[in-house]
């Protein structure tokens, strides 16, 4: 078990210091079938060869963090999520394409398609790739690892963890977490180790992999025309490569259309080049009249590409297409926000991914879609296009759906900060003379047993506020975590002449040390005890 958990632990190397677990709770039914569903929870603690070992043994299921701290990775994945899987087509396309890709059974019953290299590569040119290898599949809408390329920088790293994915053989040879042979055969897991060596690639071999059906590559280019494609929309090459399947060729069709108008804006060449189009791409051309009556609606109105539909939409690049000549405009590009973490701090943090990038927000600047808009121009210099609440609300439900809750250690929640500034600031101002409190001090009390600290609240607010810079808390929030810590208020005469005054009273741990004297506070008034009246 340890040589093959030590195995394991090195084909999926990734980020050290936090890893996921999963605990499975029922099912759910899903617009693409019924899935087992559960509760993940990140873990922001190293990830060990225990963890593994258990992991295989069926004891506590993890996931890996395909980012590595240096920003490179060495395995990917295409997650495709739909119930029941068609294994046999996805076999088949990637035999097509001879793709070095490691088809696993997933707890939910999907499959995880994977990509390995042998050696680290930046994560940037890792996810590029598995984007392209997606949108030539047809399974853009799929969730692709690695989900971020980068580390933020509007948090310090090593409180940032990325998305982390599930791991096959949960359970090791007893399990239905399997990868399967191009037989649909499983493998056990020291088949798998081999398998995933057998097809890691080299950096040089990422760069060289190109995902097209081999049955039509020489369909290339067009003469002397072949460079416009260079030019063209991603997902309309594909097409053109690889053909436009029944179903979708209406939707397909309309958007050459666009694309050859856009090369023939002064002539009617471009419908010769829709009939072409309609002949040598569709696997079944649209008749005559529906070609006519697509060409006719194509020239009443400056019409845009139907991205948002399929066949589009399974292949597109918008990232890509939106460098291309003929591609869309960036006015249209839809941002791609491909995963979502939520740090369980009060309140809580966001780490949305943008395009490959985090963006660091809280809720309001997440719920409000132009106040995240400012965020991604102050961060990530780019403006996403408007888009309307409703819409918004959809994308938002689909990300927390999938969202990542991420535990963090009490003092970095709102209580744990408020707890930490409390007690810092009775041991910072802290002092043997009780007339030290008019003056902002922290008297401690040794009469009492334990020993007490007495100070006013409004000291303590101050210093919260203005000294740690904790402006948003509320005044409440503050008391309530005092009567938490066991604190409670009452009135002592301090100075004989400055009458009763009403001081919080908070037990102190008996290890604290005395950091300030009365003199620190430049009174004149005599250190002295007066009694309780």
């Amino acid at each position: 078990m340890s040589k093959l958990a030590t195995d394991f632990m090195a084909v999926f190397s990734g980020l050290e210091r936090a890893y996921g677990i999963y605990q499975i709770q029922g099912t759910k039914e899903t617009a693409k079938g019924t899935k087992k569903d559960g509760r993940g929870r990140t873990i922001q603690e190293p990830l060990t060869l225990v963890h593994w070992q258990n992991h295989l043994k069926g004891e506590t299921s993890i996931g890996v963090i395909p980012l590595k701290d240096d920003e490179t990775c060495q395995w990917g994945c295409i997650d495709v999520d739909e119930y029941p899987v068609d294994i046999d087509h996805l076999q088949k396309v990637i035999k097509d394409m001879q793709l070095p890709l490691v088809p696993c059974m997933t707890k939910s019953g999907g499959v995880h398609l994977f990509l390995f290299t042998s050696e680290p590569v930046p994560a940037i040119r890792f996810k590029k790739k598995l984007d392209e290898i997606a949108a030539a599949m047809g399974r853009t809408k799929d969730e692709i690892f690695p989900k971020q390329f980068q580390w933020s920088k509007q948090v310090e790293q090593n409180k940032q963890t990325g998305n982390w994915l599930n791991m096959p053989y949960f359970g090791g040879r007893n399990t239905t977490r399997y990868a399967i042979d191009e037989q649909g055969e499983a493998l056990n897991p020291s088949e798998f180790i081999k398998r995933v060596k057998d097809k890691a690639v080299t950096e040089q071999e990422l760069d060289r992999i190109k995902p097209i059906k081999k049955s039509r590559k020489a369909n290339n280019g067009e003469g002397s025309e072949g460079s416009f494609w260079d030019h063209a929309p991603p997902c309309l090459v594909h097409m053109k490569l690889n053909g436009i399947p029944e179903g979708t060729r209406n939707d397909a069709l309309f958007s050459y259309g666009v694309l050859f108008r856009k090369l023939h804006p002064e002539s009617e060449e471009w419908r010769d080049k829709l009939q072409e189009a309609n002949k040598t791409v569709c696997h079944k051309p649209l008749s005559h009249a529906e070609l006519n009556a697509l060409m006719n609606s194509l020239e009443k109105s400056d019409y845009h590409y139907k991205c948002t539909t399929p066949p589009l939409v399974n292949h597109c690049q918008s990232g890509v297409c939106v460098t291309r000549r003929y591609g869309i405009d960036p006015s249209e590009q839809e941002v791609n926000l491909t995963g979502l973490r939520k740090y369980l701090t009060d309140p809580p943090l966001w780490h949305l991914d943008v395009e490959g990038e985090t963006l660091v927000l809280e809720t309001r600047e997440l719920h409000n879609f132009s106040l995240y808009q400012q965020r991604s121009m102050e961060v990530l210099n780019k403006c996403p296009p408007d888009i309307k609440k409703k819409d918004w609300v959809m994308r938002l439900n689909d990300l927390l759906r999938s969202v990542q809750e991420i535990e963090v250690p009490p003092d970095m929640t709102k209580a744990g900060l408020l707890q930490d500034a409390i007690e810092e600031f009775c041991k910072n101002r802290e002092s043997s003379a009780r007339v030290a409190i008019l003056a902002g001090a922290v008297y401690r009390s040794e009469e009492t047993k334990p020993h007490e600290w007495w100070f006013r609240g409004r000291d303590l607010v101050k210093y919260i506020k203005e000294f740690k810079g904790m402006k948003a808390i509320r005044d409440a929030e503050i008391f309530n975590e005092l009567k938490e810590l066991g604190a409670y208020t009452a009135t002592k005469y301090i100075d004989k002449g400055a009458g009763a005054t009403s001081i919080w009273v908070l037990e102190t741990p008996e290890t604290a040390a005395l950091n300030v004297s009365a003199k620190d506070f430049k009174l004149n008034t005599p250190a002295k005890d007066w009694e309780d009246e």
